[in-house]
């Protein structure tokens, strides 16, 4: 029962600005500072909130300009709170907004300034600095002594199916979660980009099987995450950068405060829902290089292969088609088997390949298939042969080269060579779209006699044209009598032209070198989109709400869920490393736009 004495109190604030009148909050000065919590210390992998405190106001002119911490943290997300207090006869307000970032670099940092623009005047906040310190591989969350999580509690492992491979060979790497505390939920935070490997994703584990694992000597509850099948394309060490998580710890709450809840900490049944983030271990793979002597042509496999090929008919008609079939399969990394180039007769016509593909996890790499398909057309009759085609691959098993080969393909061609003037053979398709010269007969057209003017559309459309103008000017007149009255219509009738304008804007940033200012500009669009369409202030719609607005206005679950989506896309995009291409960019800005349309369509 301790909800209703914050509701009180915010009554009683609210009573006491309405009686000091509206000059007792504008008479603070506004000022701006951040700020580190826990400390300007903080363990690798672990949390720290970066804070932007400004006081003497609750709303800001513009989004805070942050500076560049993609060195050595990873940004998780951010959130706002205000707060007021009355002291002497004059109300004190403040808002501030917390970044919460995971330290993923050990070292000595400075954070650098923010610049905030409010009331009117830009502040630029103090530089601060941080130390990662790699006290503990495996980061938490605050304080481990109150929260009762310590790093044997909760930790993720990376282990590899190899830890010394040949250049070009399959090998994979499984992501597990070890834990002894209640884990409701997670989320990668940081995903390693292994730089010198082709990455092949095996399958995203949506629903991790669950087991309990004695390790140490303690039992643990623990599940694969992830799974992925890395290929070095070159030789050398090479180390993959650790996978991040953040995990949504419930334990036990120690204390009865009634105020817990007001300080971002749900608890619910005596438990405390705790964010706590986790960093894999590094791993160190030696990749040898392939010994001298590979045949040509190379695949490129480094595993075992297979080749194959078939006709669709041993019998062809002269100048007609015949599919060509050759499929390649076995283990390694498929993808990358280039298309053979059969060496046909000379008469023969053959299209470029259509290729498919069906790679699928084997053993501790990859397997499956590569087909592709050539079209080709004999132009002369005859015995024809198609020759063995021939693909080299590295055999892991036996240690040495070996060479993949089809054996050859006879072919019937049938019919007669075609005689053009003079007794030319025609064979080439070019010469066959020469036949046929077509001749431009004119006009063509038919007109009807003893037309009447009443069945003529023509007379009809000048006859109620006056009457469409009239219903038009008053369509006219009482949409601008409802803007004039009615402000959430008005709000409502704009949301579009607004929202299309910034969207123009981030389209002419897609194009630079700019993805920061990219993704505000979306984000303002989406918000502002949002606030319009929904007639709420801009300022105070907070992301947490948000669905439940859109609930509230008929708006269904997957185009809200995906409007939170964008926006979340954004704040991560405008924070984390500038990684987000011109092509990607241009995606998500497509990808905006949709979500704005169909916001709108239901709303409506």
């Amino acid at each position: 029962m301790a909800r209703p004495f914050p509701l009180a109190v915010a009554a009683l604030s609210l009573v006491a600005v309405a009686l000091l009148g509206p000059g007792a909050a504008s008479a603070q000065e506004i000022s701006a500072r951040a700020y580190l919590t826990p400390g300007g210390t903080v363990a690798l992998g672990s949390t720290f909130v970066l804070n932007l405190e400004v006081t003497g106001t609750q709303t800001l002119d513009e989004d805070p300009v942050l500076p560049d911490l993609a060195g050595f943290a990873q940004y998780l997300g951010s959130g706002t709170s205000t707060s007021m207090q009355i002291s002497g006869g004059q109300t004190l307000v403040s808002l501030t907004i917390q970044y919460r970032f995971q330290a993923v670099q050990e070292g000595a940092f400075q954070i650098g300034s923010i610049e905030v623009a409010a009331g009117g005047t830009t502040f630029s906040t103090e530089p601060l600095a941080v130390t990662v310190s790699s006290s503990s591989t495996q980061g938490q969350t605050g304080d481990p002594t109150s929260s009762g999580i310590s790093a044997t509690d909760l930790f993720v492992t990376a282990e590899t199916s190899k830890a010394r491979v040949l250049e070009g060979e399959p090998f994979s790497v499984e992501y597990r979660i070890w834990t002894r505390v209640d884990v409701g939920s997670y989320s990668l935070t940081q995903l390693p980009e292994p730089e010198g490997f082709w990455v092949e994703d095996l399958g995203q584990v949506t629903q991790p099987q669950v087991e309990e694992v004695f390790r140490d000597g303690q039992q643990y509850v623990t599940a694969v995450i992830r799974r992925v099948a890395l290929i070095p394309t070159g030789s050398g060490e090479r180390t993959l950068e650790p996978l991040g998580i953040e995990a949504q710890v419930q334990v036990r709450r120690r204390g009865n405060d009634p105020f817990e809840r007001l300080f971002g900490r749900s608890s619910v049944f005596g438990t405390t829902t705790v964010p706590t983030t986790v960093l894999s271990n590094p791993v160190t793979i030696d990749v040898e290089p392939l010994p001298p002597g590979r045949p040509e042509p190379f695949s490129g496999v480094v595993g075992s292969l297979g080749i194959e090929a078939e006709l669709d008919r041993d019998t062809v008609a002269a100048n007609d088609a015949v599919t060509l079939t050759i499929r390649v399969s076995g283990r390694g990394n498929l993808r990358a088997v280039p298309a053979p180039i059969p060496d046909l007769p000379s008469d023969f016509e053959v299209f470029p390949p259509e290729v498919s593909e069906s790679i699928q996890p084997r053993g501790s790499g990859l397997g499956g298939s590569k087909t592709f398909q050539y079209v080709m057309i004999p132009r002369a009759p005859g015995a024809r042969s198609i020759p063995s085609i021939a693909l080299g691959y590295f055999d892991t098993s036996a240690g040495t080269y070996r060479t993949a080969a089809t054996g050859d393909i006879p072919l019937m061609v049938t019919g007669t060579v075609a005689e053009g003037p003079g007794g030319i053979a025609r064979g080439g398709v070019a010469q066959l779209r020469e036949d046929i010269r077509f001749i431009h007969l004119g006009d063509g057209r038919l007109r009807p006699r003893n037309e009447f003017l009443l069945d003529q559309a023509a007379f009809w459309i000048f006859m109620l044209l006056p009457m469409v103008g009239i219903l038009g000017s008053l369509g006219l007149r009482r949409h601008r009598d409802r803007l004039a009255v009615d402000p959430a219509y008005a709000r409502g009738r704009r949301a579009g032209r607004v929202a299309r304008k910034r969207l123009a804007e981030a389209r002419e940033l897609a194009a630079l070198d700019d993805s920061q200012a990219f993704f505000a500009e979306v984000a303002r669009a989406l918000r502002g989109f949002v606030a319009d369409k929904l007639n709420v202030a801009e300022a105070g719609m907070q992301m947490s709400d948000l669905s439940a607005h859109l609930s509230g206005h008929g708006v269904s679950d997957p185009i809200a869920k995906e409007v939170v989506d964008c926006l979340e896309h954004c704040d991560r995009q405008r924070f984390a490393p500038a990684t987000a291409g011109v092509e990607e960019r241009g995606r998500f800005l497509e990808r905006a736009s949709n979500a704005m349309t169909s916001l709108d369509r239901e709303i409506r």
